[in-house]
This record gives C-alpha cells, structure tokens and sequence, in this order.
C-alpha cells in the first residue's frame, strides 16, 4: 500500500497487521469510546445508549431540563432513536479488524510459537477471547488453519504453554462440532 510520510513523499507500507482506525462517528461524545448501542436524539446528535441516559438522569436530579450535552439546546423530549445503519457499520468495522488481529495472532503462532513464550501466550489468550465474543469467530480460527498449531502447542516444553493451550482448544471446539473435528484429525 502506498502511503505519504512525514515529508509529504510517497513511500509503500506493509498492511500485515493493518488496522482500520475508527472513524470519529463512530466516537461517543460523552464516553470518547466506540459506540455498542449508538442512539439518536432530537437534535441528530448520536451517542452511547447509557451515556445519554445518563445524562438525561443527571439532569433530572440536578433539576435541569435535559439538554443535548454537545449543543445546550434544551430538548423538548428524551426520546432516543436507535441508529441501526451507524451500529451495522460499526459491528462490520469490528469485525475486519477481527479478522485482522486474528490472522496476525495466528501467524505469531504459526512463525513463531517457541521464540517468545509471552508473545504465544498474548496470541492464544487473543485467539481465546475473539471466540468467547462469538461463535461464528471459532470458524474464522478454523478457517485460519490454527487448530493444528495449537494442538502441536501442547508437545512445548514450556508448562504455560501447554496450559493455555489446552484452554483455548477447549475454548475454540466448544459447541462447533467442526472444529471438533477438525481437532480429531
């Protein structure tokens, strides 16, 4: 990929491990993380569901009429609107950068799981993570071909090694009758 450096000069850049930033909509205004459950007030103005609730409590005991905490202008309603499109947007951001962070934790255990026990303990513990958020990630390890590198992990000599190898293929197979499988083979 091509991409300007500091000088202003066009300069390829590796996209292993590449990471889309978050777009500043994606950005509650109240909390400065990434929006779950975005909603919409009668303003246009879009926040993290519990964050505005919030702020429409916290105005309700402080005795204010609620505002909109970017503009002031005091609101006639507290009615908020999911915003579906911006969620949907968000979730599939989420999800290449997944995929993303996935395939560069596969490939540190493919290249390299014996070099560094605490960088193989960091993949792991990712790759255990990413298929407790959701089922459908345990295929992506699958489809990544990482069943047999963390099978071939529990011959290490190191005992941490081993353990979070163990849990993880436990993790990865647990209800995926395919991956259990794939692990039989």
């Amino acid at each position: 990929m091509m991409a300007r450096n500091s000088d202003g000069e066009l300069e390829e850049q590796s996209t292993e491990g590449y990471q889309e930033a978050a777009f500043e909509a994606f950005m509650c205004p109240l909390t400065k993380q990434v929006m779950q459950d975005p909603v919409t007030i009668e303003t246009g103005q879009t926040f993290e569901r519990e964050a505005i609730l919030k702020w429409f409590r916290e105005c309700r005991d402080n005795g204010r009429r609620p505002t909109c905490p970017l503009t002031q202008s005091e609101l006639r309603t507290t009615d908020i609107n999911p915003s579906i499109a911006l969620r949907n947007v968000i979730d599939e951001w989420r999800a290449r950068n997944d995929e993303k962070d996935l395939e560069k934790a596969c490939n540190a255990l493919r290249l390299h799981p014996e070099d560094d026990e605490d960088d193989t303990l960091r993949a792991m513990a990712y790759i255990s993570q990413i298929c407790q958020r959701s089922g459908a990630k345990k295929n992506l390890v699958r489809g990544q071909g990482i069943i047999s590198t963390l099978a071939d992990l529990l011959k290490s000599s190191s005992r941490r090694v081993r353990l979070k190898s163990l849990q993880v293929l436990r993790t990865v197979v647990e209800d995926n009758d395919q991956n259990k499988e794939e692990l039989g083979k």
